[in-house]
């Protein structure tokens, strides 16, 4: 056993996880909690969050790329509305955490 077999098991088990909205949703929406926790300003959290679509369409590519054999005449629409889910997630995440922020702040 070498120091990476953990490592090959995560990337395999990651290689056949289906990312599935709900996924999506959740990983953005605390993706969208962190950054509206950690940063003071809208603007600069705004700019962070969009290394969200840009994450998931190098996943797609990466996925895509893996796996060839998965692939349908309908798989280029992932490009389209793979990157809305988290999107989506992390914008109200985000609206989350600022209002917390706001709330706590008053305090």
């Amino acid at each position: 056993m070498s120091a990476f077999d953990p490592l090959r098991t995560f990337n395999k088990a990651l290689r056949f996880a289906p990312m599935t909205i709900e996924l999506s949703l959740i990983l953005g929406f605390v993706a969208g909690l962190i950054v509206g926790g950690a940063v003071a300003k809208t603007q600069i959290g705004c700019l962070i969050l969009l290394a969200i679509p840009v994450t998931m369409v190098a996943y797609l590519i990466w996925w895509q790329g893996e796996n060839p054999d998965k692939l349908t005449s309908t798989s280029g629409l992932d490009f389209l509305f793979g990157p809305l889910w988290p999107s989506l997630g992390a914008i109200g995440g985000f609206s989350i955490a600022k209002l917390f922020r706001s709330i706590s702040d008053k305090r």
